[in-house]
């Protein structure tokens, strides 16, 4: 069955409430006809007893009005039994069976029932007097009272009544694992999820409690990987830098010397980056900062280690930030676009943009690489993560694009990555302008298309 957990409930407890009450209109039906049966025979039987006595007992030149009296105020007609009568039995319904065994055993077994004679439509009783034989025709709504529509029409009522009900209570008893879906999607992506509430059900509350503490607890680890990797990387940046005094000094050919050192110098930034990562994430006081001059100065830097790039950045584009944090961010962006923006052996082609929209500062950076699996966007944001599929020569520790987002985050701006149609990934950036950094909303559907 499609459709969510609410739509699933909500359809089983209305075929539930429809069977139940479908049976329950049968039951009662069912009950109620026999009394109704015996009710409306012995009503019926007593109007042809009594116009049959009237008709007999009243003077012959008095019948024509006696008849005509019947027929206006009582809705009963009277007339003789002749040969040629075409005669139509009742429906084959229950109430009239039965009415119909009925009032031949209360009339006798000459009595003849009909539904229409001569095209004339009513419930149609013979009786005879002095040997000539009559119709006495009723109206059919007498016996009609409760037809096949009102039964309809408040069955409808009931059902869409309890149908509401279904839905108010699916919706209460839903709730609950609504908010956790969503606190355990933001937990997904990143982000810290507001403490569920305590609720007066028991086992919603010790299912709250436990993904709460469980919230903490990897709060707490990050915290402890955090630390540690602070204290680790500090601790090896002296013998790094001894590593490469020594190599300076040792009698070695200078291919060997250049080999050892691009070495250490890959490590090198492996930890600056688990320092960058672990850095306390406290915004300060921001300062006004020219992301222009930012993006051209690594766009420059880039395309001397080998890359191709457009730089298409709008002059004086001022934000509100720290001028290091702002480097680290566009150097991460370009860096992780030159490693993983080449296809086969030809250098990464990037596209940078930088323009002003609205109050906000959207800097895009475009490569056309491989791409990155539908299904890894996200993944790729968390720290030491990389593509699996298309981007896998990575040199690094996989934090880029988390130091990335903690700036992004640091700031108040909003970030969003995106495969391009055409191959390639683009990763749209917006920061405030001209004031302090505020909780911003993710980009818009049009900056994503922007970029693609």
């Amino acid at each position: 069955m499609p459709g969510g957990l609410f739509w699933r409930t909500f359809v089983l407890i209305g075929l539930l409430l429809t069977l139940s009450l479908t049976a329950w209109v049968l039951t009662l039906r069912s009950i109620e006809l026999e009394p109704r049966i015996e009710q409306l025979g012995q009503h019926l039987t007593s109007i042809v007893n009594i116009t049959r006595a009237a008709v007999l007992h009243s003077a012959p030149k008095h019948r024509g009005a006696l008849l005509a009296d019947l027929a206006d105020n009582e809705s009963i007609r009277i007339y003789a039994v002749e040969p040629d009568d075409v005669i139509e039995p009742l429906p084959r319904e229950p109430i009239f069976d039965g009415l119909e065994r009925y009032m031949v055993e209360q009339l006798g077994p000459a009595t003849h029932i009909a539904g229409r004679v001569n095209g004339v439509q009513g419930f149609w009783v013979s009786f005879s007097i002095d040997q000539d034989d009559y119709w006495v025709v009723l109206a059919r709504d007498r016996i009609e009272r409760f037809p096949g529509v009102q039964w309809a029409f408040w069955a409808a009522v009931a059902l869409v009544l309890s149908l509401a009900g279904a839905a108010v209570i699916v919706g209460l008893v839903n709730q609950p694992i609504a908010r956790l879906t969503r606190a355990v999607r933001e937990l997904s992506h990143g982000k810290r999820p507001r403490p569920l509430g305590r609720s007066n059900l028991r086992e919603i509350r010790e299912l709250n409690d436990s993904f709460n503490r469980m919230v903490d607890d990897l709060q707490r680890i990050e915290a402890d990987r955090t630390l540690i990797l602070a204290g680790i990387s500090h601790d090896l940046r002296t013998p790094l830098a001894r590593l490469t005094l020594e190599i300076e000094m040792a009698p070695i050919s200078a291919d060997t010397r250049d080999a050892m050192a691009a070495d250490i110098m890959q490590m090198d930034k492996i930890v600056a980056q688990f320092l960058d990562f672990a850095r306390p994430q406290k915004a300060g006081s921001a300062a006004p900062v020219d992301l222009s001059s930012i993006v051209l100065g690594q766009a420059e830097l880039v395309a001397r280690q080998g890359a191709q790039v457009e730089p298409h950045v709008a002059p004086d584009v001022i934000v509100m930030g720290h001028e290091t944090d702002l480097t680290r961010l566009v150097a991460n962006l370009v860096d992780n676009a030159r490693k993983y923006g080449r296809r086969d052996d030809a250098p990464a082609q990037i596209e940078v943009w930088l323009r002003r929209q609205g109050q906000m500062a959207v800097l895009e950076v475009v490569d056309s690489g491989p791409g990155v699996a539908e299904e890894d966007l996200e993944r790729i944001k968390r720290p030491f993560t990389r593509g699996e599929i298309a981007r896998t020569e990575a040199t690094g520790a996989g934090l880029g694009l988390a130091i990335v987002e903690r700036v992004i985050q640091r700031m108040g701006g909003a970030w969003r990555v995106v495969n391009r149609p055409q191959g390639g990934l683009a990763i749209t950036v917006e920061l405030p302008i001209g004031s302090e950094p505020a909780t911003r909303k993710p980009p818009r559907k049009g900056a994503e298309d922007d970029a693609a």
